[in-house]
């Protein structure tokens, strides 16, 4: 059975909200804990809860803000592109996409490609579409998603060396209520994929972390 002070890690550790809040004082110990005690039924006492949010090692989580990641959010630059399809193929189709490359060519342009073990993942503009898909056997096509937006975010360097990017990141999209539907890593690049109806709120929650 987890401690309280483990249990109130643990409930902190994945509110990034509550976290920046406690890193600048802006939040007040024994409402936090009220709050706390109501959403998750804490069975400990309210002085037990605000003690263990004082134990709670803020610092431990601090390298999303450190310098050097502040640095480089500053320099980022972001652009965006709409009508983007994510297409999911199981690993087989794999062939097909290499005998496309070399001969109709269908693919080849506004395409980015994904391979796993299992599968592969086709992000494509949705130009053309349905003459891409209808490359594959429906056997192979193990799900599609329209309507999405690519986020690209350029950095001044690689920053894969640099705790905490991907992390605060993912923290400010979901403060907003914006799913990362799919990521593609290609340093100094990020892509990030999101429906398009949440493309604006995306935008300006990466706006605020350049700041």
């Amino acid at each position: 059975m987890k401690s309280i002070n483990q249990e109130i890690a643990r409930l902190l550790n994945q509110d990034v909200a509550i976290q920046k809040c406690l890193k600048q004082k802006l939040i007040n110990i024994r409402s936090l804990a009220k709050y706390l005690q109501q959403k998750y039924n804490i069975g400990s006492s309210l002085d037990a809860v605000i003690s263990s949010i004082r134990r709670y090692d803020i610092e431990s989580v601090s390298s999303i803000h450190s310098k050097e990641a502040e640095k480089v959010f500053a320099q980022m630059s972001i652009s965006t592109k709409d009508t983007i399809a994510r297409i999911l193929l199981k690993d087989k189709a794999f062939n097909t996409i290499c005998e496309d490359f070399v001969g109709k060519r269908v693919l080849r342009d506004n395409c980015r490609i994904v391979k796993s073990k299992e599968t592969v993942t086709l992000i494509v503009n949705m130009k053309d579409f349905e003459k891409k898909v209808s490359l594959f056997k429906e056997s192979d096509i193990l799900d599609v998603q329209k309507n999405l937006s690519e986020i690209r975010l350029q950095f001044p360097k690689d920053i894969s060396q640099i705790k905490g990017i991907s992390a605060r990141i993912a923290g400010e999209l979901a403060m907003c209520d914006v799913n990362i539907e799919d990521e593609v890593y290609s340093m100094p690049e990020l892509l990030i994929y999101i429906k398009e109806e949440s493309l604006v709120s995306a935008h300006r929650a990466l706006l605020e972390i350049k700041k």
